[in-house]
């Protein structure tokens, strides 16, 4: 007994749509034998695959399974319509460590062999509204960090830092059998007080200087060519001088596995980077006299559009940043990461 032949034939010849169009065609079936038990199924879904070499992984999104027909099949042709309404995204995507695709498949279940064909569409974004290009002024707050009192964790990474060594020397003096456990236990456990130690000292010097920090966005989602406006202000906790004010806007190709019980895997591949320098008025902060920075972040024109296949801490991502950096003298730097999403 020979497997039905397949094919799926779409209303028009071009396969490019836009999201939230719908897409019609038909599934012809031809059939030598007859079957009793058979079942056909369209199966629509977004595959994102990895190019990168050493993560050969795939994942499906909007996966959808559509029953055309079940029932038995004499000798002859069938044809079944369907009519699918695509969402409004992600678009179709080819990048360098990760593509995007729209795929159709077709396929026929029976007691006696199995067939299938598969083809794929093109997924443009979706057409804009005439609400789309709406820009809001740099008034919404984002982000607010007060300076903390750290001396509770500075207390409990020393603890834990002298535990360590005290473990360590005690390994000398223990017996075999347990000096292995001691040594590696207290190794362990001085690496983690002593990394805690030097990340609070870190964030310490930057609160012993900045008492508050705001940051405000006029827009998290923008179309290309758009800007976005922002506010920097800061208040200090001991007058101290600024080096300079940096805003760099970024956009990365991610692909995190890391989090996956099997082949764990992260990939980060730079697609664009901006880097500009803010004019500063005054370069003092005084206590009491908030320091404020304005500027603005523009999207270039022909910037790709984001794209969130993310699932559970693990998937594929093209995603944009804005990182916000304040360089004080003699002291280590405030940092802030600010995610945006540039829409079509």
């Amino acid at each position: 007994m020979a497997a039905p032949a397949l094919s799926i034939c779409f209303d028009r010849p071009d396969t490019t749509y836009l999201g939230g169009e719908t897409v019609t065609g038909q599934v012809e079936v031809v059939v030598a034998d007859r079957i009793e038990d058979a079942e056909l199924v369209l199966d629509f879904r977004c595959r994102a695959s990895s190019r990168a070499q050493d993560i050969r992984r795939r994942i499906d999104r909007e996966h959808r399974e559509i029953k055309l027909f079940a029932g038995a099949w004499l000798p002859g042709q069938y044809v079944y319509p369907f009519a699918i309404v695509l969402p409004s995204g992600p678009r179709t995507y080819r990048g360098r460590i990760f593509d995007v695709a729209w795929q159709l498949e077709a396929a026929v279940r029976s007691s006696w062999e199995d067939a299938a064909v598969e083809t794929e569409m093109t997924l443009l974004a979706e057409q804009k509204t005439m609400f789309d290009n709406e820009t809001a002024g740099p008034g919404n707050l984002e982000h607010r960090e007060t300076a903390k009192n750290l001396t509770g964790c500075f207390t409990i990474a020393v603890i834990f830092t002298a535990l360590g060594i005290y473990m360590v020397w005690k390994s000398f003096t223990a017996a075999p059998e347990a000096a292995e456990l001691y040594g590696m236990g207290g190794l362990v456990i001085t690496l983690v007080g002593g990394a805690a130690f030097f990340l609070l000292t870190y964030s310490a010097l930057i609160y012993r200087r900045i008492k508050t920090s705001e940051v405000r966005l006029g827009a998290r989602s923008v179309s290309p060519g758009e800007t976005i406006p922002f506010t920097l202000t800061f208040e200090g906790n001991i007058p101290f001088d600024v080096d300079k004010a940096v805003v760099i806007l970024r956009a990365n190709e991610i692909i995190d596995f890391f989090r996956s019980s099997s082949n764990k895997k992260y990939l980060k591949e730079g697609l664009y980077e901006h880097r500009r320098e803010l004019p500063l008025a005054v370069k003092r902060v005084r206590t009491h006299v908030p320091l404020e920075i304005q500027g603005e972040v523009v999207i270039p024109p022909d910037a790709p559009c984001s794209i969130d296949l993310m699932q559970s801490g693990t998937g594929m991502a093209l995603a944009w940043e804005i990182e916000f950096t304040l360089e004080m003298q003699k002291w280590p730097d405030w940092i802030h990461f600010e995610d945006i999403v540039v829409r079509p």
